[in-house]
């Protein structure tokens, strides 16, 4: 509990002063839209090169068989979902050094992602499923308010409807909106 305090108020100090400095990441909320859907996400710097990535919304559901990970988007019926990353962005100072753009974090970062799927069976059999994954990335402006952000890794998936779990390659694609930066 005494470490507890010290550490809230880092997190409020970091949320409620302004960030002036190139090399120091920046906390911002924004909408996203890509390959898994369309999701509300709060980005918060944790450390000098470690951003909390974390998001909710509605898109592609789940589904393992014996051999295969069924992904699958119904425009009609999205399933709703809950991530959380966290990024090492681990390339600024020399983006910097290149006269590169750090606007809202942009870099290369090394990831580790956590999703989870609410699951739906209504149209398909979408099951309840965790998705763990390591990942490597990019981040990059699109002018001042938009985002493009990609990665490409490795993760497992467990769905807990079957009980069943398999190593499966993974993507993500995704536009952002900046909705607000914490200065």
């Amino acid at each position: 509990m005494k470490k507890l305090l010290p550490l809230l108020t880092l997190i409020i100090a970091n949320i409620g002063f302004a960030q002036d400095n190139p090399e120091e990441l920046n906390a911002f909320g924004r909408v996203n839209l890509g390959l898994h859907g369309l999701e509300l996400t709060y980005e918060l710097p944790v450390a000098n090169s470690f951003v909390w990535e974390n998001s909710i919304g509605l898109g592609m559901g789940f589904s393992l068989y014996d051999n295969d990970v069924n992904y699958t988007f119904i425009l009609e019926d999205p399933v709703p979902y809950f991530t959380s990353e966290l990024k090492y962005m681990y390339n600024r100072k020399k983006r910097i050094k290149k006269g590169r753009s750090t606007i809202n974090n942009s870099g290369n970062y090394i990831g580790l992602q956590t999703k989870y799927s609410f699951g739906d069976n209504r149209f398909i059999d979408f099951s309840k499923t965790l998705l763990t994954e390591f990942h490597w990335g990019i981040q990059r402006p699109l002018g001042k308010r938009f985002l493009f952000d990609m990665h490409l890794g490795l993760g497992y998936i467990q769905d807990f409807d079957y009980d069943r779990g398999k190593l499966t390659p993974t993507l993500g694609f995704r536009l952002g909106y900046i909705l607000f930066r914490n200065k």
